[in-house]
């Protein structure tokens, strides 16, 4: 429509070498996409759908486009251009309903200052809610996507990303937990603490008591046989 948001500028001298060009029966492709916008989820809020057109049964004639070009015809025909029925994952990819129904157009051109060009639909949908207006027309189905911490989460790392997350987590906590029990092999699940505890009790007495020369004693002692695996268990042997 002329009040479109995007506008047919192509110059003159790049429609005039496109049609010489199409005399020499070269190949021609048509790409046609969708944009399409949504609320959730959070940054995927806008997902693209294009779809190339290059089937010789499906595309017009190069002859016709010339035609069209140069204004001696206003209008071509296109096949297949897209699929009638969309469906937006939650990922945001976006695919076609099996089986596939596919929407035929004619593209007709406006020769006026600035171009434009309009999209009939062959086999338009009896759909009142557009309020008459004529265009590409599709029906899109938007996954539902939960909603809280818990979707955001999901909508911006996937349940993939969720999954590893939580496996790298719970996997590196039982690492901790798991690394290095030779080290504490000797200094745990000793037979009998009593005679070490004895010692520390002896310890915290001495500091009570201002002896911090005994206390320096059995600290360097404590140091000793802690030191010592040989001297730990012979001190934490049972009586």
């Amino acid at each position: 429509q002329a009040d479109a948001s995007t506008l047919w500028l192509v110059p003159e001298v790049v429609q005039m070498r496109f049609t010489k060009l199409l005399d020499l029966d070269t190949e021609m492709r048509i790409i046609f996409s969708w944009v399409l916008t949504r609320d959730r989820p959070k940054g995927k809020e806008v997902v693209r759908y294009e779809r190339t057109v290059e089937d010789p049964s499906d595309l017009p004639r190069n002859s016709d486009v010339q035609s069209v070009l140069n204004g001696t015809m206003n209008s071509f025909r296109v096949y297949n251009i897209y699929p009638r029925y969309f469906r937006v994952t939650g990922s945001g990819d976006v695919r076609p309903f099996e089986p596939e129904i596919a929407v035929s157009a004619d593209l007709v051109i406006s020769h006026q200052s600035p171009e434009w060009w309009s999209f009939f639909d062959i086999n338009p949908l009896n759909v009142t809610c557009c309020g008459g207006l004529v265009g590409p027309m599709a029906i899109v189905v938007s996954e539902e996507t939960p909603q809280g911490i818990l979707g955001d989460t999901l909508s911006k790392f996937s349940i993939w990303g969720l999954y590893i997350t939580f496996v790298l987590a719970v996997g590196r906590f039982i690492r901790l937990q798991c690394s290095d029990l030779r080290m504490r092999i000797p200094y745990e699940n000793l037979p009998s603490c009593d005679r070490l505890i004895a010692i520390c009790e002896d310890i915290y007495a001495a500091r009570a008591e201002g002896e911090l020369g005994v206390e320096e004693v059995l600290y360097w002692t404590l140091v000793k046989i802690y030191r010592s695996p040989h001297m730990l268990l012979e001190y934490t042997k049972p009586d």
